[in-house]
Formats: C-alpha cells, structure tokens, sequence
C-alpha cells in the first residue's frame, strides 16, 4: 500500500493533470471521496487549488484552446454579419439602429471580457504546464539518466507553481 503522501500525490495527478472526475480517481487509488476532499481542501489552503490547476490544464490542452479559439472566432463572425445587416437595413429608423448598436456593443464588451477573465490565471499556469513539459521532453532527449529525480521533483514543484498568483 502506498504512504499516504504518495497517494496525495497519485490523486491530484489523476485529478489535475489526467482530467479524471474525482469519484473515478478515488476509485483508482481506493482513496475514500471524503479523504480526497479533505486533500483537496487542505492544499487549497495552501495555496494549491486543485480545480484552478485542472482548469489550466484543460485550457493548455489544444482541443480546448481550439475551442476556445473557434468559439470567439465564430462571436466575431456573427457579430460582423449583424453589423453588415445593420449596415444595409433600409426600414430602421434611427432610434432601433441605436439601440441594436447598443445591444450588439454591450454583447461585444461583455464576450471579450469573459474572454480576457478566463485568461489571467489559467493563461499563466498553461504557460507554467507548458514550460514543464517542454523540460521534460528536453531531460528526456539530452539527460536521460536523471528522470529519476526530475520525476521525484516535478509533482511537488508543480503544487509550489500552483501557489503564484
């Protein structure tokens, strides 16, 4: 049976970096859901936020960024076409043209700042994950014979990233 810190280290690894919903992670490691919850509590606490760390995660995937990416791309295009209808609309007087300029600017404020919100922290911590794993493939390739210790390393390293804010 593995010590408990490992199997702390096991579950935030499944949690965090594996995507796994929690109930499944636990059920992996035979860790009781409330233990995990305790864990996960404990290292927020600490400044390690488990689901801030999983949100990055995601967000550096590149399905995710694609998504992301295809999600505004697509605002945007719908918004110039509304624009461009607006533009040639020959029945609306000045008042309505207004007032959808006004709505349709509210919608872009508003989709740009969820935008730029969601960025901040998660934005930083991809970059973190990134320049990790970029690390790591780079010991792979050129320093082989000291993954041991790297990999001993990474997972306590990542909980100390997890705290900059």
């Amino acid at each position: 049976m593995a010590h408990p810190g490992e199997k702390r280290i096991q579950l935030r690894g499944l949690y965090v970096h594996q995507r796994l919903p929690m109930e499944t992670a636990c059920k992996k490691l035979g860790v009781p859901r409330s233990t995990a919850n305790r864990w996960k509590q404990e290292a927020a606490d600490k400044g390690d936020d488990w689901d801030t760390v999983r949100a990055a995660v995601a967000l550096g995937d590149d399905n995710f960024a694609s998504l992301s990416k295809k999600l505004l791309e697509d605002y945007l295009v719908q918004h110039q076409a509304t624009m461009d209808l607006l533009r040639e609309a020959e029945d609306m007087g000045p008042r309505e043209r207004a007032e959808t300029l006004a709505s349709m600017s509210d919608s872009f404020n508003k989709t740009m700042a969820s935008f730029k919100r969601l960025a901040p922290d998660l934005d930083r911590q991809a970059v973190q994950i990134d320049v990790l794993q970029r690390f790591v493939a780079f010991a792979k390739a050129k320093f082989p014979q000291h993954l041991q210790a790297m990999a001993e390393m990474l997972e306590p390293f990542g909980e100390e990233l997890a705290k900059v804010r």
